[in-house]
């Protein structure tokens, strides 16, 4: 009996240790479930929660776009609002200005026409008081065509012009100018001579290429200085001529002869020229003796008789 009852122990022992053993695995395999239970919760809340934030970001960005969207429109239409009343103002403005630069064309081109007629007139005058000066100082010009030597060219005017050759039209002559010189492009060159009353000035010139214009002109002094005044207009000579030319003073006269090369753009012209005054000849002027021998107009008064000393009483 004893033995049985101690054999029922162990066995009543043994099915205790068993179970507790049991009951301590499903505890723990409980709270492990319950754990896993409770991640599983967590893990949906914030899966749930990240949809519901990421819509709103979502949402959030589509409003933030629509905002960006109206606010740039909203400033395209001011914007072509703006540029609207910028081009109404600037055909406005440019109408104003259009007519008002339509009226002033027309009183500049009526100013502008007058003043052609003006000038035309006064180019004519003076061209016409240039001929009539030229004619009245017993002006000439002439062209010789003729070869220039060997030696022209070289620093010598008198051998360019060949004036051994013509010595006898320069015999008597005073030389106030012989040179050649270079007349650049665009400018002229001037020469002023004094020219006595009855005296004649002479020029001999002639340009090595091309051509050069030729003018005289008549310095007269006024009040504040002096002005020129054409007494043979501005006429072209080519290379091919040797130019002779004379004027004879009715009075004592500055006359300018200028070499003028402004018409050429680029190229400069060397002119060989050669000037001198003639006095008047001496028929022109009575001698002395002449003057003396010659009768008179008048009757010449004979003297008065010499006083008488009266004696003294």
């Amino acid at each position: 009996t004893v033995q049985l009852a101690g054999a029922e122990a162990l066995e009543a022992e043994a099915a205790g240790g068993l179970l507790g053993r049991l009951k301590e695995r499903v505890g723990h395999t409980v709270e492990r479930v319950s754990e896993i239970e409770r991640v599983r919760k967590s893990v949906e809340f914030v899966v749930d929660a990240s949809k519901a934030v990421g819509q709103k970001v979502g949402e959030n960005e589509r409003v933030q776009q629509g905002y960006e969207f109206v606010k740039k429109k909203t400033a395209e239409l001011a914007e072509s609002e703006r540029v609207q009343k910028g081009l109404e103002y600037a055909k406005d403005t440019a109408k104003a200005v259009s007519e008002k630069t339509h009226k002033g064309l027309e009183v500049v081109s009526e100013t502008t026409q007058m003043g052609l007629e003006y000038a035309k007139e006064k180019t004519r005058a003076v061209r016409e008081g240039a001929g009539t000066v030229w004619e009245k100082g017993a002006g000439s010009i002439q062209r010789v065509r003729a070869q220039v030597g060997k030696v022209a060219w070289r620093g010598s005017a008198r051998e360019t012009l060949d004036i051994a050759a013509r010595e006898e039209q320069w015999q008597g002559i005073k030389v106030q100018g012989a040179e050649e010189l270079s007349v650049p492009a665009r400018t002229e060159h001037t020469s002023a001579y004094h020219v006595a009353k009855g005296s004649t000035l002479r020029w001999t010139f002639r340009v090595k290429d091309h051509d050069i214009g030729f003018a005289v002109r008549m310095r007269v002094q006024e009040w504040g200085g002096s002005r020129e005044e054409e007494v043979l207009g501005v006429e072209r000579y080519d290379s091919t001529d040797t130019i002779s030319g004379s004027w004879v003073a009715d009075e004592a006269q500055t006359i300018v002869l200028a070499f003028d090369n402004r018409y050429s753009r680029l190229r400069a012209k060397t002119v060989a020229y050669l000037v001198g005054t003639e006095k008047p000849p001496d028929c022109a002027q009575p001698a002395p003796e002449a003057a003396a021998s010659a009768p008179s107009l008048y009757p010449v008064a004979e003297p008065p008789p010499a006083a008488v000393p009266q004696p003294i009483v």
